[in-house]
């Protein structure tokens, strides 16, 4: 067999091995989602308000993670979401300043069905993101905001991975009757 004839039979190999991926239904779960990477069963979670404007913008971008086409579709679960936000001083000097800051938002959510109103799962998540303090007190609010803003996305992308699992486990299993 020549080197070209080797190289071919290789790539027909990968190629064969790609296309029977695609067709068992396999996605990549940590793969970035477009507005045409979308799947029914978790745009079917309705987001309920979360209070604040650290909620608005948790429940924002989980709206954007779970449905990121906007498609309309009948909810079947509801998600409700409490979220806590913590912020701890680090880096203390002689004269009782801080440096440095870290913030850790935490959210506990409980995901209910729509049509029964019973409990179908509970987690939670939790980010840490960090910021420097420096003596300007309008760059280091922004930077609070900025690192808050950060945890709150990073949050939003476990929960929506967590809540894919439990969409695909919960569309394997076998209904019982």
């Amino acid at each position: 067999m020549s080197s070209s004839s080797a190289v071919l039979a290789r790539r027909g190999l990968l190629l064969g091995l790609i296309l029977l991926l695609g067709g068992c239904g396999f996605r990549p779960l940590y793969a970035p989602h477009g507005p045409r990477d979308w799947d029914p069963d978790l745009a079917a979670i309705s987001v309920a308000p979360i209070a604040d404007r650290p909620g608005q913008i948790l429940e924002l971008a989980l709206r954007e993670d779970l449905n990121p086409a906007g498609v309309s579709v009948p909810a079947r679960w509801q998600l409700v979401t409490t979220l806590r936000i913590s912020r701890a001083d680090l880096g203390i000097q002689r004269n009782a300043t801080a440096t440095s800051s870290e913030i850790t938002v935490s959210a506990n959510y409980t995901l209910y069905d729509v049509a029964s109103g019973h409990q179908v799962y509970a987690n939670a998540s939790r980010a840490i993101s960090d910021f420097n303090q420096i003596t300007d007190a309008y760059a280091t609010q922004v930077a609070a905001d900025d690192a808050r803003d950060r945890a709150l996305e990073e949050v939003a992308q476990d929960m929506a991975i967590r809540m894919a699992v439990f969409v695909r486990q919960n569309r394997a299993a076998p209904t019982t009757r």
